[in-house]
């Protein structure tokens, strides 16, 4: 089996692991299981349109695979050991919405683990644990075409989807990738009103220099009718560096904001804040709120990361 060009110094992440108190044998063994899986880990068969354009007729949510989602907690345990969550209260406050309107959880995007760090941080709250188990993520098609991140892909219950990035390199695909989204949104939808909360990353891909991007205006969508938790992440980017593949051990924090009803003041739960889109003009209103929602999220995070939202 030929090696990835990428696992010599994915190996050589073991020391961190070793400063975060773990025994460098036991996290040699989580790195090899990981790069094991790497190599056995296929493309969801829906992804496989070229050959067999009628899988788009299925869903295009996955469950976890159980293997995978335990590795990644066993790697990502002593990793995130000095991170830290801010505003507990503001989660509490939606979980009744989950069973009302739906919840939207928007963050800034600063890794390819930030899946991960989103669900472990408010999972390991034995109050959220059960509400965090239920996340599902929008994650972007390309994540299962690298060998790098398709275990990581298939650790968390994910909605797949064709990213801005995606659709401008894959032109001829473009009809099939657009296929594929309506569906993705469709279904998402759905589950939210089931009560499953949604975790988007509205910049549609990471930020290499850890300074915001633009939240994109057709993700919308996703956020309209529901109560939109804003969240900051600050670390990830050190746990990973977006040119590296060695795991690297830092402190680090997640802070949950305010919620915030998309829609009439009327519609709004009890205690959370309307912002009614109708009210905005048609042609501005899709990126006016998502802009409204990127700056809800820069202000927690410090002004060297704000980027567009400075």
């Amino acid at each position: 089996m030929a090696k990835f060009p990428w696992e010599d110094q994915f190996l050589a992440g073991v020391e961190s692991f070793v400063a975060a108190g773990m025994a460098a044998h036991e996290a040699e063994g989580l790195l090899k299981e990981y790069i094991r899986l790497s190599h056995l880990t296929k493309l969801p068969a829906i992804l496989d349109f070229e050959h067999h354009p009628e899988l788009l007729d299925g869903s295009p949510f996955l469950e976890p695979d159980k293997d995978m989602h335990a590795l990644m907690y066993a790697i990502f345990e002593p990793l995130l050991s000095r991170f830290v969550l801010e505003g507990k209260e503001n989660f509490a406050r939606v979980i009744p919405a989950l069973k009302g309107p739906g919840v939207t959880i928007v963050s800034n995007h600063l890794s390819l683990f930030d899946a991960t760090v989103t669900q472990m941080l408010l999972g390991r709250e034995a109050d959220f644990r059960r509400y965090a188990e239920q996340f599902f993520f929008i994650t972007g098609r390309l994540v299962f075409t690298s060998d790098f991140t398709r275990v990581a892909g298939r650790a968390f219950r994910t909605m797949l989807v064709a990213s801005p990035r995606d659709m401008a390199d894959n032109e001829s695909h473009r009809r099939e990738l657009m296929r594929l989204n309506l569906r993705s949104y469709k279904e998402a939808k759905e589950r939210q009103k089931s009560g499953e909360a949604l975790v988007l990353y509205p910049e549609g891909t990471r930020s290499r220099n850890n300074a915001m991007l633009p939240f994109h205006g057709p993700l919308f969508s996703y956020l309209d009718g529901t109560v939109v938790l804003p969240v900051a992440v600050e670390g990830p980017e050190k746990i990973l560096h977006a040119e590296s593949f060695a795991f690297g051990f830092t402190e680090g924090a997640m802070r949950v904001g305010e919620p915030v009803f998309i829609g009439p003041v009327a519609d709004a739960p009890a205690g959370i804040k309307a912002l009614d889109a109708s009210e905005i003009p048609k042609d501005i209103r899709k990126q006016h709120v998502m802009d409204d929602m990127g700056r809800r999220v820069a202000a927690m995070l410090p002004a060297a990361m704000r980027g567009v939202y400075s």
